[in-house]
């Protein structure tokens, strides 16, 4: 039988069937399970996703999962995977959708560069449509990037959505991950996951259309905390945009959701520019360069098996996802036969990292700040000790000592908000020698905190607070900011917490 490109053989833990659907190969994995190519007796070939057994077993997971499904079912439109089929009750809950062979948009972006402006406009009118579809079943999708677009000569397909509000107790609970993708990610969504609407999906779709015009989103950083401090603190960055997109790019931008336009407007505002053929097809695929049309057309004529998939990675990650393409531990007691089936797409399923699996088969031989908490601990895991990090900043010159950590003074502890967290610094001017404290207040006893400088970076370092509800962190003794003293500005102090908290305060430094 033959394989679509890029599809990993299946591996001896993988089950040989989900349903009624034989597996074919593995499409990727991710944070909640794995995606699997399958197809149906008659021939069919759908993209089934498999939810990990652990995180069904979440108290309610299987009753949002069901209500996600049923909405997703609704979904109907041309720019969108249909679900085919779903089995929230299986051991392994599972969801298929028709398999598209398509390059992602982020993949499609990677090998060809930024597409031309008419190509661009034809992206957004399609997932714009898909939104719209999406948006009137009563679903927000909640993930929209560049990895979940595929695209295809006969117009964009929008993928994942449907289970992304089930998996939202779940990844904050058992991955400490978020719903979400922080470089894609609404401001909004990203301060709270709940917080997602269908304006948050726009504000998503402004980023992707970025994406495709330069190669970069809006926000950029080495880690997930430099792209969330910078969400919060900065404007996106708009380098190489053309100014024809400028307009409706920056409106699906706005900070405020309230500010965006909706799916339907931003579709209005592409639909004058899409090229109609003389049989009233569209024919805006003729815009996208010779190279793409030529990587798209070989995800048809080009089966063949991939030597190895890659998990989810750079800023178009899901902010929790993980590979989950090495060899798993034992798997857990198998309860009863797999049924059913589940899916995307294969260009965008390897990258996406929608969900990976774990679970018995039979053995045969053949891969939205989100909450800021949320994004708090995973910067903790994904940041290397102050050590080594403050070495590499100040090279191999040795650094001058710390200067001592003066106590907070009473009237900076008065000054500090009741009853939430909060913090403030011990003076709010100096000089570049000054030892600026930032002194917290009512945090969760344990929290792990991290201290940002709004336009800098996160600091390798993080407090841990007290018992009382308290923690102090003087800014830059051990040079983490910088090699020499403070540079004379202004600065704004983010402090987030691994239990949800935020708090900021502000200082100057002056020239001494």
């Amino acid at each position: 039988m033959p394989q679509p490109a890029l599809v990993e053989p299946l591996r001896r833990w993988d089950p040989e069937q989900v349903g009624g659907y034989v597996l074919i190969g593995r499409l990727g994995a991710g944070a909640m399970g794995r995606v699997y190519l399958g197809r149906s007796a008659a021939g069919r070939l759908v993209a089934i996703k498999t939810i990990k057994v652990e995180l069904a077993e979440e108290p309610d997971f299987r009753n949002r999962f069901a209500q996600e499904v049923a909405a997703a079912r609704r979904v109907s439109g041309a720019f969108t995977a249909a679900v085919v089929a779903a089995d929230p009750e299986a051991d392994v809950p599972w969801l298929a959708t028709a398999y598209v062979p398509a390059p992602s948009l982020s993949t499609l972006v990677r090998a060809c560069g930024p597409l031309p402006v008419p190509a661009v406009r034809w992206l957004a009118a399609g997932c714009a449509e898909a939104l719209e579809s999406i948006h009137n079943a009563g679903l927000v999708h909640r993930d929209l990037k560049p990895s979940n677009v595929l695209v295809s000569l006969d117009g964009p397909r929008v993928i994942d959505f449907g289970v992304a509000r089930a998996a939202e107790r779940i990844q904050l609970t058992v991955t400490r991950g978020a719903v979400g993708t922080p470089a894609y990610m609404a401001p909004e969504q990203a301060r709270d996951t709940r917080q997602a609407t269908m304006a948050s999906d726009v504000y998503s779709l402004g980023a992707a259309m970025l994406f495709a015009a330069t190669g970069h989103g809006p926000y950029q950083g080495e880690t997930v905390m430099d792209v969330l401090v910078r969400l919060a603190t900065e404007a996106p960055d708009l380098t190489g945009l053309p100014g024809s997109l400028a307009e409706i790019v920056l409106a699906c931008l706005e900070r405020d959701p309230r500010g965006r336009p909706s799916s339907a407007a931003v579709l209005a505002d592409m639909a004058p520019f899409i090229s109609l053929g003389a049989d009233g097809s569209d024919a805006s695929a003729a815009s996208l360069p010779g190279t793409a049309v030529g990587l798209i057309a070989g995800y048809g004529r080009d089966p063949g098996m991939a030597p190895e998939a890659s998990a989810e990675t750079g800023a178009d990650a899901t902010f929790g996802s993980q590979p989950a393409l090495g060899a798993p531990g034992p798997p857990p007691v198998r309860r009863r036969a797999l049924q059913g089936l589940a899916g995307s797409r294969l260009g965008h399923q390897r990258e996406a990292g929608a969900v990976g699996m774990t679970r018995p088969a039979k053995p045969r031989w053949r891969r939205p700040l989100l909450i800021f908490a949320s994004a708090v601990a995973a910067a903790a895991v994904l940041m290397t000790s102050g050590a080594v990090i403050g070495t590499s900043i100040a090279g191999s010159s040795p650094l001058p000592p710390p200067l001592p950590l003066p106590p907070p003074s009473s009237a900076a502890l008065s000054a500090l908000p009741r009853g939430r967290p909060g913090i403030i610094m011990n003076q709010t001017a100096g000089d570049s020698r000054t030892v600026f404290v930032v002194i917290g207040r009512g945090w969760k006893p344990g929290s792990i905190v991290t201290v940002a400088l709004a336009g800098v970076r996160a600091s390798p370092e993080h407090p841990v607070v007290d018992s009382a509800g308290t923690f102090n962190y003087a800014i830059n003794q051990n040079h983490e900011f910088f090699r020499g003293g403070l540079p004379p500005r202004s600065y704004r102090v983010l402090a987030m917490a691994s239990g949800g908290a935020m708090a900021t305060a502000s200082f100057t430094v002056n020239r001494g």
